[in-house]
């Protein structure tokens, strides 16, 4: 039996190693994957895809192997080992501390003069560490529940920690990157379930989800049960508001049959898609969503009859839209009528126009009716 092992330490390190293959795997699996799978994607200009598995297990192997070299050019092996675990969780957080600016082009270079600061730093307090273990009593107990152990777990815990907050964790651009990756892979119905019951989105999240729901053909049935923002001007890619990350901008305009060289918003666009017949099935959708989106009823129930027929049952957010159209003008030009629709609408208003306290008022109207055309219409529209 060794020396170190006498000592006790043997539980010790082996707890240690636990933990932290056990969080760098999970980390870099469950909760970095997507920001891992950009920045490959950006870096290698498109040319690599990224395997979650696969990458993973090869960082965390990596990682693990510099943390064994300290070890052993350190010979930390008491109350402080857990810092041999810490230049590998820096170099954790770093690589996947990539932001939304990389789809830029710009990449940070702050980790390239401040990780090596940071060994300098480290290498003085390995060194004030070893001289104070010189001098440390030799533990009273051994196995896994000694002091020795907790202290460097506890030090485990707190680089973890140290590690997320360093770590990319604005979650609407993981989002947006983990829909991109489902896109990538035709996993339209995991695309879906992305961040469904989060408020948090923005304009390239919406873009998206639409571009998600036309792919599984219910854009008029599921579009307004997720949080919207940038209305018809969201729908395809500018650039700066709303761009892609991973999926090419090709792959988004063959769903809606053409690219024209002139720019010109989406509504528009999809206008012209129409006018000029390049327009697919699935693209007639698009059209009629960006009038909903537009809170322009007039556009929507002119369009509606040339693609479906009104008197056959439409999907569910078209219908809601009809019920609100027909309830603001005094002579319509589709009239639609749904009992059980129509007393839905009339619970809505009366809850919308209700003297309770305006944010009671808010909350409830989000609990009973955020899932619904109306509750778009009324929030993105003067009352």
């Amino acid at each position: 039996m060794t020396q170190t092992n006498k000592n006790g330490t043997l539980p010790m390190r082996v707890a240690c190693a636990i933990f932290f293959l056990l969080f760098t795997f999970l980390y870099l699996y469950n909760y970095q994957d997507d920001i891992l799978a950009v920045a490959q994607h950006v870096l290698s200009q498109g040319a690599t895809h990224y395997n979650r598995t696969i990458g993973a297990v090869i960082i965390t192997l990596v990682l693990w192997l510099l943390q064994l070299a300290l070890y052993a050019f350190t010979g930390l092996t008491r109350r402080c080992h857990a810092l041999t675990y810490l230049p590998s969780l820096l170099l954790m957080g770093a690589l996947t501390s990539a932001s939304p600016d990389i789809l830029s082009g710009h990449c940070s270079v702050l980790w390239l003069w401040l990780f090596p600061l940071l060994m300098v730093v480290y290498g003085f307090i390995v060194w004030v560490v070893r001289q104070l273990e010189s001098i440390e009593p030799e533990p009273l107990s051994q196995g896994f529940f000694t002091r020795m152990v907790w202290v460097n777990l506890l030090q485990m815990v707190v680089m973890a920690l140290i590690t997320c907050g360093i770590g990319n964790s604005d979650k609407v651009f993981h989002y947006r990157m983990h829909l991109e990756s489902d896109l990538l892979d035709g996993n339209y119905a995991d695309a879906l379930r992305v961040g469904q019951d989060d408020a948090a989105t923005d304009s390239s999240l919406t873009m998206l989800r639409i571009a998600a729901l036309s792919s599984t053909g219910e854009l008029g049935e599921r579009l307004f049960t997720y949080p919207l923002v940038g209305r018809s001007d969201a729908m395809l890619p500018n650039g700066q508001s709303v761009r892609l990350a991973m999926v090419p901008e090709t792959w988004l305009y063959k769903k809606i049959g053409v690219v024209f060289k002139e720019k010109v918003s989406p509504r528009r666009y999809l206008e012209l898609a129409h006018e000029k017949g390049y327009a697919k099935h699935e693209t007639h959708d698009w059209l009629l969503t960006a009038y909903l989106l537009d809170g322009d009823l007039d556009a929507f129930a002119h369009a509606l009859p040339r693609y479906y027929n009104v008197s056959k049952p439409l999907p569910l957010h078209y219908r809601e839209a009809l019920v609100l159209y027909t309830h603001l003008r005094q002579h319509p030009f589709v009239v639609f009528h749904s009992q059980v629709m129509e007393a839905d609408f009339d619970d809505f208003l009366n809850l919308l126009h209700s003297t309770n306290d305006p944010a009671t008022r808010r909350y409830e109207l989000r609990s009973n009716y955020g899932k619904t055309y109306w509750y778009y219409y009324y929030s993105h529209q003067p009352v």
